[in-house]
């Protein structure tokens, strides 16, 4: 005869016993996801159905969606790329609106927590395309704009150096991306979320640093870009999961499953941390290459403390060919007759980068006027009289 094992009161409402006394044990995290499946409130089937249709489009719905997809991809990666060589921040938060690779990363959370691996596998191939699309129209657009290599924006250089504030960023807004999902009162918050948490800007800067040859900028775009997609994965799994989207009785009969699939998306996450965690606590010195206006200004001001840059034009060198070339300025109230010393600047330059680098200064002199407005109308005609 099968021996019965006892019970706790609470286990044995959490976890039934099987037929012949015993009991289904799993991990933490299954036991967890038993007490959700028992203590909220699932979605009605009308309302799941709703979610499902705005995830995933199939069958005759396929084709206009991917149609939609990918001229919405096209759209938001040229005002990207645009915006971010313009060093525009309301241009690149434009790309952001427009930009529809949200849908399909939280198709792949609802799809783990509902252990469709179909659905998962069609919702990462479409992240997947749409990513590879839009690094290389990117990288197509830099190549063919006219004129010289591109500076390097502040725009783009802020999404080069991911952080872990950036992994805590895409947490969040996956969760609020799945609730304004689940909960389409809170549809419209769907827009902050694509402004919170960018997809397609990352990805415009990869195919920009690609053309232009700086690798170690498109990783920590790339990084910066997994960071988000893994962050909105990971988070809008347990979301949906807390909000009833996944029926109680199918969470608890495929909560192993489910386990797993929230392990996985974990792990990117923590295998992700690992090297934002470095880079964070790596930042290089600005270089010629990373940040030259910001290098240039401050070598100007440690070399003259009394002179104001007025206009900067920087044009980086091509290796051995040429070397970079810097024009500057610059206004300063010393005597004109005695001009600036350009060869020190231009040798302390010279050895912040470690190359050969050429300066052209133009300096304009700094001619102060004061004058002193009293506001009287007869004062000001008879200034006029005394200057005719």
């Amino acid at each position: 005869m099968p021996r019965v094992t006892a019970m706790p009161p609470l286990l044995s409402r959490l976890l039934p016993p099987r037929p012949g006394g015993r009991m289904i044990r799993g991990g933490p995290l299954q036991e967890s996801l038993d007490l959700l499946a028992r203590s909220r409130t699932p979605l009605s089937r009308t309302e799941r159905k709703v979610v499902v249709d705005s995830l995933f489009h199939e069958g005759a719905r396929r084709s206009p969606f991917l149609h939609r997809y990918y001229s919405l991809t096209m759209l938001s990666v040229l005002i990207a790329v645009l915006g971010l060589l313009a060093d525009s921040t309301a241009v690149v938060i434009g790309a952001m609106l427009v930009a529809p690779l949200m849908g399909p990363v939280l198709g792949v959370s609802a799809a783990l927590v509902m252990d469709w691996p179909r659905r998962v596998a069609g919702s990462a191939a479409t992240v997947a395309t749409g990513s590879f699309f839009a690094v290389a129209l990117a990288t197509v657009i830099s190549f063919a704009m006219p004129g010289d290599p591109p500076m390097l924006s502040d725009e783009l250089l802020a999404r080069t150096s991911p952080t872990l504030l950036d992994l805590a960023v895409a947490l969040v807004a996956g969760s609020a991306g799945a609730y304004a999902k689940v909960r389409r009162q809170a549809a419209d918050a769907i827009v902050g979320v694509a402004v919170a948490v960018a997809l397609v800007p990352p990805l415009a800067v990869i195919g920009i640093t690609l053309e232009l040859g700086r690798y170690q900028m498109a990783l920590g775009s790339f990084l910066l870009f997994l960071a988000n997609v893994s962050g909105i994965v990971t988070a809008g799994a347990l979301t949906f999961i807390v909000l009833g989207f996944v029926p109680g009785g199918r969470l608890h009969s495929t909560r192993s499953h489910v386990a797993r699939s929230l392990r996985l998306a974990t792990l990117g996450s923590v295998l992700i941390v690992a090297p934002l965690q470095v880079m964070d606590q790596w930042r290089p010195e600005p270089t010629i290459d990373s940040n030259p206006q910001e290098l240039v200004a401050a070598a100007v001001e440690a070399w003259r403390g009394d002179v104001s840059i007025i206009a900067m034009d920087l044009t980086l060198g091509d290796g051995d060919a040429t070397a970079p070339l810097i024009e500057l300025t610059v206004t300063s109230d010393l005597d004109p007759q005695r001009p600036l010393a350009v060869d020190t600047l231009a040798e302390e330059l010279a050895l912040i980068i470690g190359e050969p680098v050429e300066v052209s200064l133009t300096t304009v002199e700094s001619n102060v006027q004061t004058a002193i407005g009293e506001g009287d109308p007869a004062h000001s005609g008879q200034a006029d009289t005394r200057g005719e």
